[in-house]
């Protein structure tokens, strides 16, 4: 009897800290412009960085995927890289001076 208790306090404790890891990443999806292969790279090397699991862009969709560690990031961060590089957002605007250091065929308004 006392080797099962301590069994499923091992156990408990052994499912409390895994999901306790797993909660630390969040996974989001958002639009970003863009228009070629060149922004995809741009894109994803851009979120490029430590505590950033994965980040995904679609050329057709325009869709990012990111799974990202929310004890580094949150997801408004996410979404000032991405600008900082020259591509809006659902959420922040690239400013003119970063949209006009993109390539030609990167230029996704006008």
């Amino acid at each position: 009897m006392k080797s099962l208790k301590i069994f499923l306090a091992v156990t408990a404790i052994f499912i409390a800290s895994s999901s306790l890891a797993q909660s630390k990443y969040k996974e989001i999806n958002f639009s970003a412009k863009g228009t070629c292969g060149m922004c995809e790279k741009r894109i994803e090397n851009a979120l490029d960085l430590k505590g950033i699991k994965l980040a995904d862009w679609d050329v057709k969709t325009h869709n990012c995927r990111v799974i990202y560690n929310t004890q580094k990031y949150n997801e408004m961060d996410i979404h000032k890289i991405v600008a900082k590089f020259g591509h809006t957002t659902d959420k922040v605007k690239a400013t003119d001076e970063a949209y006009n250091n993109l390539h030609g065929c990167c230029k996704y308004d006008g």
